[in-house]
């Protein structure tokens, strides 16, 4: 389950990228005064690259905005060098109108929902539906339902798709009357290898292993004895964890000249390492609503670490 499947090494992929990447970034305001479309200016929020080497990201992007430049024949979004920011960097920014798009999950969202274009929400293929997250353990062990788990030992798979997993585990422990996750379990820790998530429970070193299902699923076509010997004791509401998004009032020509670019991403050639890195194969364009089942999930967890935790600050 590597991040990156190519032929070049790691090294090889990440100094290839920021080569071509210098001399990206120049100042737009030149081609302001030229009379073009304002540039929409884009942060990625570090959030949504969990288990993938940032260097390697801030590369693979940068290489892509200048290859948008030249197949368009002019700029259509600027940012700058780190591309990537933290939560609280990128809420003030869009709060501020400095930042036109960005990419973020589901908490940040959450804080920035009502500054949010409506009809321009740009997700992965696979998210389309939402996607699902499963709680497994062996077929042998005494745990019938959730709430057995109390005391147990949980290892999760450390991805990108799994940033609402603490909020889907925290609604379950509220609904079942349960304390905050730190109390409950054991311990919990993670892995960025799908083997050493699903594993460890395989030969009784875990008690319980919580990965994305499509992982899962994956999991089981390579090893079938898997999905013999493990069982699901939790499946989540079908969840869209990460999306790009745009500040209400953003320019619509440059809006939808950069959207159109994200939609043909596979055609060039830094688009497909931006695909590679995300582990999908095409983006989509949706409307703010179909987000409202995952922030209903968001807000209600934002509840129970209230009662916990006296007042939850969002994502760090």
């Amino acid at each position: 389950m590597k991040l990156f499947e190519q032929r070049s090494t790691r090294r090889q992929f990440s100094s290839r990228l920021t080569a071509a990447a210098a001399g990206l970034l120049v100042p737009s305001f030149a081609r302001l005064c030229a009379g073009e479309e304002p540039l929409i200016h884009i942060a990625i929020c570090t959030t949504t690259i969990a288990g993938a080497n940032i260097s390697d990201a801030r590369a693979a992007y940068l290489v892509w905005l200048r290859e948008i430049a030249r197949f368009y024949g002019k700029r259509t979004a600027d940012t700058d060098p780190e591309v990537f920011i933290s939560p609280d960097e990128l809420i003030r920014g869009v709060r501020s109108g400095s930042i036109d798009g960005f990419g973020a999950t589901a908490l940040e969202l959450e804080k920035l929902v009502d500054i949010t274009e409506p009809d321009a929400v740009v997700i992965q293929d696979y998210m389309a539906g939402g996607m699902e997250y499963v709680l497994l353990v062996h077929n042998s062990s005494p745990f019938k339902k959730f709430a057995d788990l109390r005391g147990a030992q949980l290892i999760s798979h450390l991805h990108r798709d799994m940033v609402l997993m603490p909020a889907w585990l925290g609604n379950m422990l509220s609904a079942n009357g349960l304390p905050e996750a730190e109390r409950f379990f054991a311990s919990q820790k993670q892995s960025d290898k799908i083997n050493r998530v699903v594993l460890p429970v395989f030969f009784r070193r875990a008690d319980a292993a919580c990965l994305a299902r499509h992982d899962w699923e994956t999991a089981v076509e390579l090893n079938p004895q898997l999905g013999r010997d493990l069982r699901t004791l939790a499946i989540s509401p079908k969840l869209i964890p990460i999306g790009f998004f745009f500040r209400k009032n953003t320019n619509p020509g440059s809006r939808r000249a950069l959207i159109q670019s994200i939609q043909s991403i596979s055609s060039l050639t830094a688009g497909q390492e931006i695909i590679a890195l995300y582990q999908s194969h095409s983006f989509l364009v949706t409307t703010l609503a179909a987000m409202n089942p995952t922030l209903d999930l968001v807000r209600q967890f934002i509840r129970f670490e209230g009662r916990h935790a006296g007042q939850w600050k969002g994502p760090a």
